[in-house]
């Protein structure tokens, strides 16, 4: 059975995709996917072409600041410290983000039903990264 979930993360004030990404990987996200990197393309064009590629954390940043440059969706596969848990992020403009929780889900065992999202896990992870600038989350599932 597939799961759908995402997780929207808005913020108080307008910050940069850049320092969003910056702030998650000082708190304890990283790039790494497996060993590589994944992430939407420059040029993309909403097509959603992910790339999942062997590439330093330099060239993949440059690759990022680019697309920001040029006012493009921000994608990113990011996991959790050594855990190799995580998700993809995409990053708006206008200090709002969204998390894909598809990189080794973190589920919680409920009586009848096993594959729910432990979206406390993924909280405890995503607002405190921002402080006072988290405003507001919202999370939806579907099954």
């Amino acid at each position: 059975m597939s799961v759908s979930s995402s997780i929207e993360i808005c913020l108080s004030k307008q910050i940069s995709g850049m320092t969003i990404l910056s702030k998650l990987e000082k708190y304890g996200w990283s790039y790494n996917d497996h060993g590589h990197a994944t992430f939407l393309p420059i040029g993309d064009d909403d097509d959603y072409g992910w790339q999942h590629v062997s590439i330093s954390k330099e060239e993949l940043l440059k690759i990022l600041s680019t697309k920001e440059k040029q006012r493009e969706l921000l994608g990113v596969g990011m996991t959790w410290k050594d855990t190799n848990i995580g998700g993809t992020f995409l990053i708006r403009e206008n200090g709002t983000f969204l998390m894909s929780p598809d990189i080794n889900r973190k589920i919680v065992e409920v009586e009848s039903y096993s594959n729910i999202t432990d979206i406390n896990w993924y909280m405890n992870k995503l607002i405190p990264v921002f402080g006072p600038l988290f405003e507001s989350i919202s999370y939806q599932e579907h099954v």
